[in-house]
C-alpha cells in the first residue's frame, strides 16, 4: 500500500517536481572530471516523463527513466493485483545472486551508455 501512495504521490505532485527540477544544482562529479555520473541525464529524464515524453526521457538516461516509469505503474499496479489473490513477489536466497548480478551489469550498461552518448 506504501508503494501506491508514493507513486500516486509522484504523479500528484508532477507540477511541485517540473518546478524543483530548475533548481537543481550542476552534477558535481561532471564538472570535476567531465565525465557523465551514473545518474547523469536523471532529473531532466524524470522531467520528460511528467511531461509523458518516454523516448526523451530513455535517451536521456535509460536507467533512470525505465525505473521510475516501473515504479509509478508497479505502484497502481501492485493494490490491484493483491486484491486480485496475487501473491507478493519473493526472490529467493537461491537467485539473489543472480538478481544482484543483473542489477550490476544495467548499473554499468546505463552508465557506459552515459559516457558514450556525451548526455
Amino acid at each position: 500500500m506504501l508503494w501506491a501512495v508514493c507513486a500516486g504521490l509522484a504523479v500528484l505532485f508532477r507540477p511541485l517536481w517540473i518546478a524543483a527540477a530548475g533548481a537543481m544544482p550542476p552534477c558535481f562529479w561532471r564538472v570535476s572530471t567531465g565525465w557523465s555520473c551514473p545518474g547523469c541525464g536523471s532529473t531532466r529524464a524524470i522531467v520528460r516523463l511528467l511531461h509523458a515524453d518516454l523516448a526523451g526521457a530513455v535517451a536521456l538516461n535509460p536507467l533512470a527513466a525505465c525505473s521510475a516509469a516501473l515504479f509509478v505503474a508497479g505502484g497502481f499496479a501492485a493494490p490491484v493485483w493483491l486484491a486480485c489473490g496475487g501473491l507478493r513477489p519473493h526472490v529467493s536466497a537461491r537467485h539473489r545472486p543472480v538478481w544482484i548480478a543483473a542489477c550490476a551489469v544495467a548499473f554499468f550498461a546505463n552508465w557506459a551508455w552515459l559516457c558514450a552518448s556525451g548526455v
